[in-house]
């Protein structure tokens, strides 16, 4: 299933429509991580960084099976198996992303060992029990019935895998005019903090880690804008101003609100058994 639903159609055009602007984060779709104000790093370092601690929380060994649900152009699938002896397996509802996808596997060698695919992560078109790990790097925020994405991450993780994924938490004081925006941003619906477990607990997941980590990656919106600012003639030069413009209006707006009303946690689960 690639995008039948009228959400997953939306998320993928959302996506197809901003793909060429991934260059401003190295491909990584997802924030950073800073140890603390003192810390310097850039924004790649910090980008790169919070791909190892998902890959840690893995806890992956060689000849694994990992399923990269929301896997963007596979910058941090290619950078797990790099590192790693096993196989991982994306699926993205953005045709772009995968064509993406294909060009950075190739480019780095791992034709073979990492794949992409055009798939609905709300109906994962694999067989049950056929992953030892699943990951979700800040993809499930695109999902609007949160539940589903996990029951079928559950589903086709086999008993005693484990599941790493992260969630955008909201301050209770968001406003329903603010949660407009994001949502119209793809981002649906982000829960109150003491609901960022429930959907995998309910899919029967045992969660094992529950990081709370908002002021350590706050510091990425602005980075990003600040990026933006800086190569604004080059990007205008290769997009266009008009799309150029709309896009820099669009991510000052979300940033915005994700700065202010946004947490950042990182959610480590267990599918019981053996």
């Amino acid at each position: 299933m690639g995008r039948n639903d009228p959400v997953a159609a939306r998320v993928g055009e959302y996506y197809d429509d901003i793909g060429d602007f991934v260059e401003l984060v190295g491909g990584n779709l997802h924030v950073g991580y800073w140890t603390g104000e003192d810390d310097d790093t850039p924004l790649l370092g910090a980008l790169h960084r919070l791909t190892s601690m998902m890959e840690e929380r893995l806890a992956l060994r060689p000849g694994h099976r990992l399923l990269d649900v929301g896997c963007g152009v596979a910058e941090p699938a290619v950078r797990i198996a790099q590192r790693n002896e096993v196989t991982v397996v994306g699926v993205t509802v953005s045709g772009w992303q995968v064509a993406e996808a294909d060009r950075r596997i190739i480019a780095a060698g791992l034709r073979g060992q990492v794949s992409v695919r055009l798939a609905d992560a709300a109906a994962l078109p694999f067989p049950d029990g056929s992953f030892d790990r699943v990951l979700a790097f800040d993809s499930l925020p695109n999902a609007e019935d949160k539940r589903r994405w996990t029951a079928e991450m559950f589903r086709v993780l086999r008993p005693g895998g484990r599941c790493v994924y992260s969630e955008y938490p909201r301050d209770p004081g968001t406003s329903e005019e603010e949660l407009a925006v994001l949502k119209r941003y793809a981002l649906f619906d982000p829960p109150i903090p003491d609901r960022v477990t429930a959907p995998a607990e309910e899919a029967g997941f045992t969660v094992v880690e529950t990081l709370h980590c908002g002021d350590r990656v706050r510091r990425y919106y602005d980075l990003v804008l600040d990026k933006l600012a800086r190569q604004r003639d080059a990007l205008t030069a290769l997009y266009g101003r008009e799309r150029m413009e709309a896009f820099a209006a669009d991510l000052r707006t979300s940033y915005g609100i994700c700065r202010r009303r946004l947490g950042y946690v990182i959610v480590t689960c267990r599918k019981p058994g053996s």
